[in-house]
């Protein structure tokens, strides 16, 4: 049996455990939650023996590498670790309620593989990647991507049971025009060069800063904006997949035009089309899901209210998550790195983009662990901060290979 046969079919069975931890959620029935945490287990147990094969068919191949070096094996492999990082905490804390926020999570990345025509093929190392710090560099890695990921997870849930109220709704309609103002400020600068596409990227960085400090320092106190911060956190990540998703289908519609891949019409379709209708309308989608997600949050939560834990176990387990990945992440992803990097290209630090995000994002969780040791911070403060520096995990992981360029961009999609 080949590899990617058992990958599909830990795709499905990771369908099926989501369905029923889902289930569990809405029912409480015992029985559909002993379900879904058999499938579970089953489901890992497969895709374990898939990157098993996987790595034998390199050597029966010829080329004897482990399954980390390209984006379809790292997404496989960051959904085996995640699901792994789940049972830990399941078995825990005694709890099943994360399941239905993490299989999906899981299920989804293994469906875009199955969907997106990623390039599945074993092919030899390039150069650059042939060291003995590849498996150390990308195993621990990703092992600490998989903890920020059950950690971002959790905070969400935090956010949203310390919400008291929505708010006054002039907290969303300011978030709204914000957007319909510097949605079109932002096409009008970049179409105007280089030079005003970056300062207006500069300048909406800033903005976002500001308001993330803001949040750190009265989150606390200003529960109605860190309810608006969760909307927005809600919305981007399904604003995103939908988006992907739209430019794929009409790729696809597309048969793959003059042979070019997916990733050079990533978002073409929706927010980088020519057509101004179709701006338009992908974001009043986004508005229209923002608002959604604002006015039905607290319906949520009344939903989950009996059966979540306390909002101190939710915070206990995000720090005890980033307390675990974030020296991972430091040994494996910038020392290792910076070692490998230093036998591969002859330095230790470039200021690759990956390598300049990658510190980013351990800045923000060393921020994290610093307030939390030194300042005694705890809840809302803590939970926004884990939600920014998943925020930076995503971008390093998936923003910098499928929009920017560098030293680290081996896999493609459909390339």
């Amino acid at each position: 049996m080949e590899s990617s046969l058992l990958f599909t079919i830990a795709t499905l069975i990771y369908l099926a455990a989501m369905v029923l931890y889902i289930s569990f959620l809405s029912f409480k029935k015992e029985g559909i939650g002993l379900a879904a945490s058999v499938s579970t287990h089953i489901g890992l147990g497969v895709q374990t023996i898939a990157l098993a094969l996987r790595w034998i068919e390199s050597y029966q191949m010829g080329i004897g590498r482990a399954p980390l070096t390209n984006l379809y094996e790292s997404l496989v492999f960051f959904t085996w670790c995640t699901v792994l990082v789940y049972l830990v905490v399941e078995h825990r804390y005694k709890t099943r309620v994360f399941g239905a926020f993490v299989m999906p999570v899981a299920f989804l990345a293994l469906a875009f593989i199955n969907v997106t025509g990623i390039n599945t093929d074993i092919s030899p190392l390039v150069p650059a990647l042939k060291s003995n710090w590849l498996l150390y560099h990308v195993l621990l890695s990703f092992i600490s991507y998989s903890t920020f990921a059950v950690a971002f997870t959790v905070s969400m849930l935090y956010l949203l049971m310390d919400a008291e109220e929505r708010g006054s709704a002039v907290n969303i309609y300011a978030a709204l025009g914000a957007i319909v103002v510097l949605a079109p400020l932002g096409y009008v600068m970049a179409g105007l060069g280089p030079n005003f596409k970056t300062t207006f990227w500069l300048g909406l960085g800033a903005l976002v800063i500001a308001w993330f400090v803001y949040l750190v320092v009265a989150g606390a106190r200003n529960k109605s904006q860190t309810y608006l911060f969760w909307s927005v956190c809600v919305t981007l990540a399904a604003g995103l997949l939908l988006a992907m998703g739209i430019d794929f289908v009409l790729y696809e519609l597309k048969a793959n035009p003059a042979g070019e891949s997916y990733r050079k019409h990533l978002f073409e379709a929706t927010f980088l089309n020519p057509s101004t209708s179709v701006l338009v309308l992908a974001w009043a989608a986004v508005l229209g899901f923002l608002w959604l997600t604002w006015s039905q949050g607290m319906r949520l939560k009344a939903r989950l209210k009996q059966i979540i834990p306390s909002q101190e176990l939710l915070d206990d387990m995000t720090y005890r998550m980033i307390a675990f990945g974030w020296p991972l992440f430091s040994a494996g992803g910038l020392v290792m790195g910076a070692v490998w990097a230093n036998s591969a290209w002859g330095t230790y630090w470039s200021w690759d983009p990956k390598e300049t995000w990658s510190l980013i994002t351990w800045f923000i969780y060393s921020i994290y662990l610093h307030a939390r040791y030194v300042r005694g911070w705890k809840g809302t403060q803590m939970a926004i901060i884990s939600a920014v520096g998943f925020i930076g995990v995503i971008f390093t992981y998936l923003g910098v290979n499928l929009v920017l360029s560098g030293l680290h961009a081996y896999g493609g999609i459909a390339e």
